[in-house]
């Protein structure tokens, strides 16, 4: 494999001259500038991005660190933002933190190895502490809503209760269910409260009953299924349920289906996310879209321009099959 002193050795010039023609500092004449290219393009020489980051003590990579990679929203959000990351000539640096402090531990570290300059966080585990890390090493932190920070410069943040608020709502007034479950994520974290917030005062302003139905799940598919086969296993009236997430909504569809419930004659469901997966289910789930399409090209672009990005997303409704107005 040619390396940077082949080149260096063709064109007769230092490997530090060729070092700084490739990462474009100014210092050699034109004449050298030509002989180092020409010397590139002879012997299809590609310089390493981590060489480069080593010279130049930065990269074109942004740290994603994502909590886990088994709901689905997160898998949309991270391709969401690969796909604009590319587009404006960075590469996505993946961190699957699991939520584990440990984990986070190492992350840090090697962002800090690999001269990384931007990190966007998306993990409950991810401390004060860590932040002050990362800016002792001049590294931009991004956060997207699920975190336990708050207050700082660049924060993209989702109104978690108008979209709770809104699904309870809409399956009150126009679906014409009083009778309303909710199944939440757990109830440690921010997003869950503010969610299930929305629909408690959703239930006590447009119910006749007033009464809330709380179950706490994890967010994943299983904890959907299993707390809903419980619930709608016994002699019960609920006539909705509304979901923290898609995955857990999910669960519920198979739920209702082993149990001979249809969807939404007999029950009607709600998710919140909006995954790509939601459109597929059967029936087509009705969710709470939360992801933003120009989320990507907003943080991407201020990266670009060095900016502070300070945004707070509103959710909205997507009908599907799963509810039906009467």
């Amino acid at each position: 494999m040619v390396n940077i002193k082949d080149v260096a050795k063709f064109a007769n010039v230092s490997t530090a001259t060729v070092s700084r023609i490739i990462n474009g500092r100014p210092g050699a004449n034109v004449e050298t500038e030509k002989k180092v290219k020409e010397a590139i393009k002879k012997l299809n020489y590609h310089p390493s991005n981590i060489a480069r980051s080593l010279s130049n003590k930065s990269s074109n990579l942004i740290a994603f660190i994502v909590p886990n990679l088994n709901n689905p929203y997160f898998t949309d959000l991270i391709n969401l933002l690969d796909k604009s990351a590319n587009e404006h000539g960075y590469k996505l640096y993946l961190c699957n933190s699991n939520d584990n402090s440990k984990n986070i531990s190492y992350f840090l570290k090697s962002i800090v190895d690999n001269f990384i300059k931007t990190v966007i966080i998306n993990s409950l585990a991810v401390t004060d502490d860590d932040i002050e890390y990362l800016k002792k090493h001049n590294i931009t932190v991004i956060t997207i809503d699920r975190t336990n920070l708050i207050n700082y410069p660049n924060a993209v943040s989702v109104d978690h209760y108008s979209g709770s608020y809104m699904a309870t709502k809409y399956l009150v007034e126009k679906c014409k269910c009083q009778n309303i479950t909710f199944i939440s994520g757990s109830m440690k974290e921010q997003s869950s409260i503010s969610r299930y917030n929305g629909y408690k005062d959703a239930i006590e302003e447009f119910t006749t009953h007033k009464s809330v139905r709380l179950l706490e799940g994890d967010f994943s598919y299983l904890s959907g299924y299993e707390l809903s086969k419980k619930e709608l296993g016994k002699t019960n009236n609920t006539q909705g349920i509304v979901c923290a997430n898609d995955a857990m909504a999910i669960g519920v569809i198979r739920s209702c289906f082993e149990l001979n419930i249809n969807i939404p004659d007999d029950i009607q469901i709600i998710g919140y996310d909006n995954c790509s997966l939601s459109q597929f289910t059967s029936p087509a789930l009705t969710t709470v879209n939360q992801l933003d399409n120009k989320l990507g090209d907003m943080i991407m672009n201020a990266i670009d321009k060095g900016e502070n990005i300070k945004s707070e997303l509103i959710p909205e409704i997507i009908k599907r099959e799963t509810t039906k107005e009467r």
